[in-house]
């Protein structure tokens, strides 16, 4: 099966007058209607798997934690809702967390911060040394006991930048243990006196000693639950990646283009791997090219597309019209 996956995503708004996008509040879906949302979805668009954000990235629950805050009123029945419905229509179902992201403990941990990630991303970086991993594992945990959804898709997952092969770390205090351990000398008091090569193998290691973190909390938790991570890689054949653990033990390797990334994921795939590329969403930046789906799909892969509502409608503005037709388009014609 081919997966027609497209979101409404949930991590973001829009507003027209004037056009901006905003990261959501835990306000903004509360009153969404989850079985409308996935009848949508299905009927309108064509998608064969039905997604949804249990934690958006700015830190709040739609499903009944007692780990993340909730979203205030009704918000924690929204993902539970939308589950039940989406099971009930026999589609894959796909959840989300963020894993560099929590913009709640962002601004609660300021010492969780890896230091100078602020330069590239406005909300800073969480490092994934400090005990930020073991929060996000529980919170996996506590998710797929209740929810055994078929897929996870971990977001961000870097170190320090959204581009983490071209980061260049800086001492911090949770990095002292960990350097000591993957490099074999004492953490020095600057960045200038990290070498290049320690710079490489520290990152290296560290987003591996992650990503099996989170691989575990998931299998021990929900067996059959798959994983992908969005979005390591934005050039092939990046140093980082290069045979990683994530690389090599993720279920569905994911790429939010579609580009020339894409190709090299289908060369170095595993043969029980799939790979995954956007259909529709980073349209803008020239990321994303909808016409191209058809080269794709002959290639064996699934698709992904996502478009931002203004709450408390999730349904994309008229501005996504043109690409959202292709993508109902490329999933009528795909079987």
């Amino acid at each position: 099966m081919t997966r027609k996956l497209f979101v409404a995503d949930l991590n973001w708004c829009v507003h027209e007058h004037p056009y901006r996008v905003v990261a959501s509040s835990p306000h903004d879906w509360v009153n969404l209607n989850a079985e409308a949302y996935v009848d949508w979805h299905k009927q309108v668009v064509g998608s064969n798997c039905a997604s949804m954000q249990c934690v958006p990235f700015t830190g709040y629950a739609l499903y009944p934690s007692r780990l993340v805050p909730l979203a205030p009123g009704g918000g924690g029945e929204v993902f539970p809702r939308f589950y039940e419905k989406a099971r009930k229509e026999r589609m894959e179902v796909w959840s989300y967390m963020c894993v560099g992201v929590d913009a709640f403990v962002n601004n609660t941990r300021l010492d969780w911060i890896v230091p100078t990630s602020r330069r590239f991303i406005e909300y800073g970086m969480l490092g994934p040394e400090t005990p930020w991993t073991d929060m996000l594992c529980d919170r996996i945990r506590e998710f797929l006991s209740m929810f055994p959804v078929d897929v996870m898709l971990f977001d961000w997952f870097a170190y320090g930048s959204l581009k983490p092969d071209e980061f260049v770390i800086h001492p911090a205090w949770f990095m002292e243990k960990p350097f000591r351990e993957i490099i074999g000398r004492d953490l020095p008091k600057t960045a200038e006196d990290i070498t290049p090569e320690e710079n490489f193998a520290y990152k290296r290691e560290t987003l591996a000693r992650q990503f099996e973190a989170i691989r575990a909390a998931v299998k021990e938790t929900s067996p059959a639950t798959k994983i992908t991570f969005n979005i390591p890689y934005w050039l092939p054949r990046e140093n980082l990646w290069q045979g990683h653990a994530m690389m090599e033990k993720s279920d569905i390797l994911f790429a939010e283009s579609s580009t020339e990334v894409v190709s090299w994921l289908l060369e170095v795939k595993k043969p029980w791997q799939d790979v995954m590329t956007t259909i529709i969403g980073r349209v803008d930046d020239g990321e994303c090219d909808p016409t191209s789906w058809k080269k794709w799909h002959e290639k064996g892969c699934d698709f992904f597309g996502y478009a931002w509502g203004t709450p408390p409608d999730f349904h994309p503005l008229p501005r996504y019209e043109k690409d959202l037709e292709i993508v109902k388009q490329a999933f009528r014609e795909i079987t």
